[in-house]
């Protein structure tokens, strides 16, 4: 790190970038916060702060669950049912719709968001507009529903479309 680089502050797109968000959802955040400098430039530690205030989680990757299934799409979808579960998004819990796929590649991310997709419109998952963004949660009683997608004893067949 050079001596200017200790200088240099950090721009609404830097810090979007580093959280994989687009830099007008940054600006909204702070802004709701009554945190928006009035210079927009920030420090390193503001990036941890804005994930925070975003409610942005990174649940893929080495953290992430690996469920075993020949076919790569089901997989991801499996593995994504059940990080639903081990978060317990259920009832009045919520999370960002895009913590489900924040991490994959833009192949996966396709098959995550078309899965997401169906699984709202069979109302298994409820999406929730807040003013962090789109989130969703599980109903009580869509629960088993997951839990049986996640270990792989019935998926619905509108999901089985996405890799057949």
């Amino acid at each position: 790190m050079s001596t200017l680089d200790l200088f240099e502050k950090l721009h609404v797109s830097q810090i979007a970038g580093a959280l994989d968000l687009h830099p007008f959802e940054v600006a909204r955040l702070l802004g709701q916060a009554g945190e928006m400098p009035r210079t927009l430039q920030f420090e390193e530690s503001d990036i941890d702060r804005v994930r925070e205030l975003a409610g942005v989680e990174t649940w893929w990757g080495s953290n992430g669950p690996s469920v075993d299934d020949e076919i790569p799409g089901r997989a991801l979808v499996r593995s994504a049912a059940q990080m639903l579960i081990d978060r317990d998004v259920v009832g009045d819990k919520t999370t960002r719709a895009d913590n489900l796929f924040r991490g994959l590649e833009a192949a996966d991310q396709f098959v995550v968001r078309r899965a997401v997709n169906h699984l709202i419109r069979e109302e298994v998952l409820r999406s929730i507009p807040t003013s962090q963004g789109l989130h969703l949660r599980v109903d009580k009683d869509k629960v088993k529903v997951l839990k049986k997608i996640a270990d792989g004893t019935s998926i619905p067949d509108s999901l089985e479309e996405l890799w057949t």
